[in-house]
C-alpha cells in the first residue's frame, strides 16, 4: 500500500465490486474519461475485476484508490512497453463527494512515483479528452506537460472533439520522496492547544 497526504493506493479487492458498478453507472466519468458512457451491468463488472484486477497482470498494475477507509476511484499504469519503458497512466475519482479535494493530484503523484521507482518506467502518457478542463489541470499539477492533440478524435454530445496527449518523462519527475517514505503512514500533524 502506498499514503499520500489524503489518499492511499491498494490493490482492487473482490469486496470493491459493488462500489465499482456504483462508478460504472455515473455516465458523466464515463463521458469525461474518455469512455462510451454506458450504463454497466454487475455481470461486465465482476468480469472486469477477474481479467483485470484479480490477477497480474504483465502490461499493467492496478490500484483502488482510498480515503477515510473507502473506496472512491482508481489509478491504473497500463499498455506497459517493457522495451520502451513507457505506459498510459489514467485516473478516476469515482465518487463525487471526493472530486476537486486533491484526491487525483495525490493519487496520481504515488501512482508516478510508483511508475518510476519502482517499475523502472521512463515515459507516461495520457489522452485528455479536450473538454475535460479537471482532469488536464491534475496532469500538469503533477508535472505532464501538452505534447500535441489529436484532433477531432473523441466523440461526445454529438460532436468531435480533440484529445489532449499528455506526457511525462522521468527527467521531469520531481518528486524525491524515497519509496519507503510512501510505504508508511504519515504522522498526522501535531495539534497545538492554546489557552
Amino acid at each position: 500500500m502506498l499514503h499520500g497526504y489524503v489518499v492511499s493506493l491498494r490493490p482492487m479487492e473482490r469486496d470493491d465490486i459493488p462500489r465499482l458498478w456504483e462508478f460504472a453507472q455515473d455516465i458523466q466519468v464515463g463521458l469525461t474519461t474518455g469512455h462510451m458512457g454506458r450504463p454497466t451491468p454487475l455481470a461486465a463488472i465482476e468480469q472486469l475485476y477477474e481479467e483485470r484486477y484479480g490477477c497480474i497482470d504483465p502490461k499493467g498494475v492496478f490500484f483502488g484508490i482510498e480515503a477515510h477507509d473507502l473506496l472512491i476511484g482508481g489509478v491504473e499504469i497500463d499498455q506497459i512497453d517493457w522495451q520502451n519503458r513507457s505506459a498510459q497512466i489514467v485516473l478516476y475519482i469515482g465518487d463525487p463527494a471526493y472530486r476537486r479535494r486533491g484526491c487525483g493530484a495525490d493519487a496520481l503523484m504515488l501512482a508516478c512515483n510508483y511508475a518510476f521507482k519502482i517499475l523502472g518506467l521512463h515515459r507516461l502518457s495520457y489522452d485528455v479528452p479536450g473538454e475535460n478542463d479537471a482532469a488536464r489541470i491534475v496532469y500538469e499539477k503533477v508535472g505532464f506537460q501538452e505534447e500535441g492533440r489529436r484532433r477531432e478524435a473523441h466523440y461526445r454530445d454529438g460532436s468531435y472533439h480533440d484529445l489532449v496527449v499528455m506526457g511525462l518523462v522521468r527527467a521531469d519527475w520531481t518528486d524525491d520522496r524515497p519509496i519507503e517514505d510512501l510505504t508508511t503512514l504519515p504522522e498526522p500533524p501535531a495539534i497545538s492547544i492554546t489557552q
